[in-house]
């Protein structure tokens, strides 16, 4: 558990819109934050077997929107033969538990790792030329090594993954596409143990995406 205290200012160019320049201005919260962690995984790293579920809370104290967000993740492994499969679903939602709406600096995205094939913070509602995040946010990932292929090598994996993910709502302007659209994405990606800690490179291609969305491989 931990509590936080953050202030922070918001600025808006000529660009913006009105609504996103109302929320201009200097903001003082106080959080209470902890987070709920099962581990039965039998390694941390190329982990074989076992699944890690985790469920992490942020409560608002002092706040101006007293927003409430709650993220949940479940990842299991399965190992059969040569083949170590991976499932991992995720969602996260924020919302004001007095009816106000979420400032635009607390709102979600999709996080880079998640659905690859997309550019960071281009997926989503987007308020004229900026992209705002949403209310809620979910993924599911699937993937598996690739049998004998670089088995040899102790400190690499060659996987074959699948990313799907959405991030939608937006409730301070009901005029907004809030972008509920599936997105995914394919590819392939290489793990590497160095010294300095594990590194991932990944080549992805977007399959289905909402016209408002960047992509990138």
């Amino acid at each position: 558990p931990k509590i936080s205290v953050f202030h922070e200012k918001l600025d808006t160019n000529q660009t913006a819109s009105d609504k996103l320049k109302k929320q201009e201005g200097e903001y003082t919260d106080a959080d209470f934050a902890y987070g709920l962690v099962l581990d039965k995984r039998n390694r941390r790293y190329q982990t074989t077997d076992g699944y890690l579920s985790r469920f992490n809370q942020r409560v608002p104290l002092i706040s101006e929107d007293y927003s409430l967000f709650n993220s949940y993740e479940f990842t299991t492994f399965n190992q059969i033969k040569e083949i170590v499969t991976k499932l991992s679903i995720q969602a996260r939602a924020i919302n004001s538990v007095t009816d106000e709406d979420v400032r635009v600096s607390k709102r979600l995205y999709v996080p880079s790792s998640r659905l690859r094939g997309f550019e960071t913070g281009a997926v989503g509602p987007k308020d004229g030329s900026d992209y705002v995040g949403g209310n809620y946010m979910a993924t599911i990932n699937t993937s598996s090594t690739v049998p004998f292929v670089l088995q040899t090598l102790e400190s690499m994996d060659l996987k074959v993954f699948l990313d799907i993910g959405n991030v939608w709502g937006v409730d301070y302007s009901s005029s907004i596409d809030d972008s509920n659209k599936i997105r995914s994405s394919s590819g392939v990606a290489l793990e590497i143990l160095t010294p300095v800690g594990p590194l991932t490179f990944s080549f992805a291609e977007a399959i289905t995406k909402a016209k408002t969305d960047k992509t990138e491989t």
